[in-house]
């Protein structure tokens, strides 16, 4: 008896602990033209005026066939066209970070196979000039060569956090001040998770999931004007290798998978939440009708969503997506 009872306390704590989110579809989705590129996953991404661009990535599976191609998407017919190749001297990678200030964009960072180990991590950090089609190596990312960071373009500065060198993970916070070509080290992340995800709304960025020794669904608030951190309302579900974008003044987490500690193991996430900054709480948005996966592109332009290839257990993708939320 006493054991049926301490049973039932037990599920009772469970069932009380669980929160119900509200839920409220997205349903205006839009199947657009195929990215005529390599399909790949782990790629980065980066938005100027009416026009997205993509770059890097990989299209193999287990870390294969890096890429170092560039190309430009143009919103207002929809259509792509191949940029120049990136410097024979920014190695193809993965998981490159990339913001915007003004008309040029700043990429850096990231990873190649087998990501443990010399070499593997990259620290350098490089300027992408949209107007004429070249690349310009700025300072380089303080320390160790880093893969898994969270970057957002706030108030005409770059910031960073967490990030993982291969054999750690990292609290860091950085900020780069495109002015000076300066990096300066700001308060730690009170996270520091692999494979995080996030986004930027106005002076803040908030970032968090990913994983460390498990998979979690903590999110947090870094307010630039006061260079301070704080916890948020967690995500509804933990996950990792999913991707954050901001639309008019609201932040999203898509796709993604639940980790269970082998490579590709898991279960792979088609779902979509959205954070309210101003109530601090998140909404469930439905599925995203291009099935599961994970390592997405994704951007929003003029208050529009985009997602673009990533990979499941199969294969790495080349279907592009417009949703309006």
């Amino acid at each position: 008896m006493r054991g049926h009872l301490l049973l039932v306390a037990i599920l009772t704590g469970l069932l009380s602990s669980c929160k119900d989110y509200p839920t409220e579809p997205i349903n205006d989705w839009t199947h657009l033209s195929d990215f005529p590129g390599t399909p790949r996953a782990s790629a980065t991404s980066f938005v100027v005026g009416d026009k997205a661009y993509i770059c890097l990535g990989r299209s193999g599976g287990n870390g294969s066939g890096f890429l170092n191609d560039l190309w430009e998407f143009n919103s207002v017919d929809s259509s792509w066209t191949r940029k120049a190749n990136l410097p024979e001297s920014f190695k193809a990678r993965v998981k490159a970070v990339a913001g915007v200030i003004g008309l040029k964009a700043y990429v850096g960072m990231g990873a190649v196979s087998p990501y443990v180990g010399p070499n593997k991590q990259f620290n350098d950090f490089w300027e992408y000039d949209t107007q004429t089609d070249t690349w310009t190596r700025k300072a380089d990312f303080p320390g160790e060569g880093k893969n898994d960071l969270f970057c957002a373009a706030v108030d005409g500065c770059l910031y960073t956090a967490m990030g993982y060198t291969g054999d750690a993970r990292l609290h860091d916070t950085y900020k780069y001040d495109p002015s000076s070509n300066l990096w300066t080290k700001l308060p730690r992340c009170p996270g520091n998770y692999n494979n995080p995800a996030g986004f930027s709304i106005g002076h803040d960025f908030y970032v968090g999931s990913g994983f460390n020794g498990s998979n979690h669904n903590e999110f947090y608030r870094f307010q630039t004007q006061l260079e301070k951190w704080s916890q948020v309302a967690d995500l509804p579900d933990a996950r990792i290798l999913s991707s954050g974008v901001s639309i008019n003044d609201k932040g999203y987490v898509l796709l993604g998978r639940y980790w269970n500690g082998a490579l590709n193991g898991g279960r792979l996430l088609s779902d979509i939440v959205e954070y309210d900054p101003a109530e601090n709480s998140w909404t469930k948005r439905g599925s995203f009708p291009g099935g599961a996966r994970q390592n997405a592109i994704v951007f929003s332009i003029n208050g529009k969503g985009y997602v673009v290839g990533g990979e499941d257990d199969a294969e790495r993708k080349s279907d592009v997506w417009m949703f309006r939320p």
